[in-house]
């Protein structure tokens, strides 16, 4: 009973607050500011990606500074300039040309590479490749290779598959 009570008195009491708050709302539209805003307040600077692919066509995509980045730094790597501990187990597989299997911009900047190697058609490689932007002339400066590693995703592709796609599709070649 005396939750019953409680239940009651509590709804009394916001009812009257409730009502109390009504009657200082404006009676009509007077008080109330109405003008549109007029002006974009969104801001309108292109992104660094915006200014790295700017006007990019599918060649673009498959021939560009960002694969030849990566291409010098597999060199390097297979000559010893460079270490890298992720491609040691595969040092000697990764030692040929590889095949663009996607390329896309990267959330944090420059090109996200995915890769197979002809020599390893069923793994694939992701890259991620950094390139400076000077926005004020928007345009690239340079190009940092920043990771590379393997995934866990493999692939049914064979040596003679790739071959066999670089013949039939245009743009798509070995690196």
């Amino acid at each position: 009973m005396n939750k019953l009570y409680l239940i009651i008195y509590t709804l009394i009491i916001l009812s009257a607050c409730n009502q109390q708050k009504s009657s200082n709302a404006p009676k009509d539209f007077e008080d109330i500011d109405t003008t549109l805003q007029t002006t974009d307040t969104i801001n309108t600077k292109k992104t660094l990606n915006d200014i790295r692919f700017k006007d990019w066509d599918r060649s673009d995509w498959l021939d560009n500074e960002y694969i030849r980045t990566l291409r010098k730094y597999l060199d390097d790597y297979n000559k010893g300039i460079v270490s890298n501990t992720n491609l040691d187990p595969y040092k000697e597989q990764i030692k040929g040309q590889f095949v663009i299997y996607d390329i896309n911009p990267y959330l944090l900047g420059g090109a996200f590479i995915r890769i197979t190697f002809l020599d390893m058609p069923n793994r694939v490689f992701s890259s991620w490749i950094y390139s400076e932007v000077n926005e004020d002339k928007e345009i690239v400066e340079s190009y940092e290779f920043r990771s590379i590693s393997i995934e866990e995703e493999t692939t049914d592709m064979t040596k003679e598959d790739i071959l066999q796609a670089i013949k039939e599709m245009d743009g798509i070649k070995l690196w």
